[in-house]
């Protein structure tokens, strides 16, 4: 009779748990690698849901803005814990936060996720950008920008990959705001960059097919006076803003960033 009780107890408690987290709303997405106890990037807020709106409210709107824009602290000042309030359908939601300060090294507090403190990227200009991408040496190149979630998320990989394979150096450059059509032509800086890329490795704008195009990330292998190899976009059906890459999804892109470091410079199968 006791086993029998205790199962039911067992049953019910089961149940309870499993209906709370089915009625569980997920109302925003952090950025890759943080998590609400460590906040250092942007917080994608969602303002609806199936046509119901969202209200979002701060206790500290120039730390955690109410769309999710992220102010962290100064180097060496202390982090600030923030409180982030969602209405929908009548209830309420409320959300602590702990923003965590700047580290002062100024790729980590570009892109936190990498968290590495020996980086090897290197950011460049735009004109030194340009003679990589003419001469094409032995050379990595990353495009990107802070802002872009899916850079957020696969830049660590990249980097994690490329210096566990003995690359060097990563030269980065912030194409955000070149990367841009005016008069429904490409702005004359992106367009000299598309023309010392092989077309074969570009993909067209999403609104004008006319035009070819980078998406961000883009990923740039060169040896030889070549483009061995180049990764841009993101992998199919992974939004950024709203889930984390899958465990195949991760595998998947290994594969490419594997595909495009040993073409660059191939690793030694001895380990030397």
């Amino acid at each position: 009779m006791k086993k029998i009780y205790l199962f039911f107890i067992i049953m019910l408690i089961t149940t309870i748990l499993f209906s709370c987290q089915k009625d569980e709303v997920k109302l925003f997405h952090l950025s890759a690698g943080d998590t609400i106890e460590t906040i250092k990037s942007r917080i994608y807020l969602k303002t609806t849901i199936n046509d119901d709106e969202i209200t979002w409210t701060s206790s500290n709107d120039e730390v955690v803005s109410t769309t999710g824009q992220v102010t962290r602290p100064e180097v060496n000042q202390a982090s600030v814990t923030v409180i982030l309030e969602a209405t929908y359908k009548t209830k309420t939601y409320s959300y602590q936060l702990t923003v965590l300060p700047k580290t002062g090294e100024l790729i980590l507090d570009l892109y936190p996720s990498l968290d590495d403190m020996e980086s090897i990227i290197e950011i460049i200009t735009y004109e030194e950008l340009l003679s990589l991408l003419q001469t094409k040496p032995q050379a990595l190149i990353y495009l990107g920008f802070e802002s872009c979630p899916w850079c957020m998320e696969y830049l660590p990989i990249f980097h994690k990959l490329a210096k566990n394979t003995g690359h060097e150096v990563i030269y980065y450059y912030n194409f955000k705001d070149v990367r841009t059509i005016i008069d429904n032509a490409l702005n004359p800086a992106f367009q000299a960059i598309v023309d010392l890329i092989d077309p074969s490795f570009l993909v067209k704008n999403p609104t004008n097919q006319d035009l070819w195009w980078l998406y961000a990330p883009t990923f740039i292998g060169l040896k030889d006076g070549e483009i061995k190899g180049l990764f841009t976009g993101a992998l199919t059906n992974h939004v950024a803003y709203e889930n984390y890459l899958t465990d195949t999804q991760v595998e998947d892109l290994k594969d490419i960033f594997r595909n495009i470091l040993s073409a660059v410079k191939p690793v030694d199968p001895c380990g030397c």
